[in-house]
């Protein structure tokens, strides 16, 4: 399988402010994913962003409405178009592009089940490690990490990618 380029969902509208920022991955199977971002360095005289990739990752040509971004490590590049419409209420609950959460409250078990589906594509990620109820799941703008709160006073960050907790936050004590 093909290395896989990833950005930030709202790339566009990110990079139209002043050093703006949007944050990219290249992801390969069975390798370590790189993480990186770009950032608008200003504007030419016909209005086209002046753009700027992190470490391990290059930018190619750069449209009012388009980026090519390469990853050379992995030898794949990937054309972003931004959306010539978006619809800002159709997602009520704060997910990502194809995606859902369901927090299951399962006695004994405290779990989030995520599925990503695209039409054709079916994702499931088991995000095991609360110790009692789930109370909230949001994803990050990457649509790559999710922070998920729970009834044991933990706040957890979470890959969407391969389900491995990243960090926990542990609630106050007292006091």
């Amino acid at each position: 399988m093909a290395a896989t380029l990833r950005i930030q969902s709202d790339w566009s509208r990110a990079l139209r402010r002043d050093e703006g920022e949007a944050w990219l991955s290249c992801w390969s199977p069975g390798k370590p994913t790189l993480y990186g971002s770009v950032t608008r360095r200003g504007l030419s005289t016909e209005g086209v962003p002046d753009i700027a990739a992190s470490e391990g990752f290059v930018v190619g040509e750069v449209t009012k409405k388009s980026i090519l971004i390469s990853c050379p490590h992995e030898n794949v590049s990937t054309k972003f178009l931004a959306p010539y419409t978006t619809f800002g209420r159709i997602h009520q609950k704060s997910v990502s592009n194809f995606a859902n959460v369901i927090a299951q409250k399962l006695l004994g078990i405290r779990m989030i089940t995520m599925e990503l589906a695209p039409s054709s594509l079916f994702f499931q990620r088991l995000l095991e490690g609360h110790v009692y109820d789930v109370n909230c799941c949001r994803f990050f703008p990457s649509g790559l990490v999710v922070l998920s709160g729970g009834m044991d006073a933990q706040l957890k960050i979470w890959s969407a990618e391969d389900a491995s907790c990243v960090v926990t936050f542990k609630g106050h004590k007292g006091g």
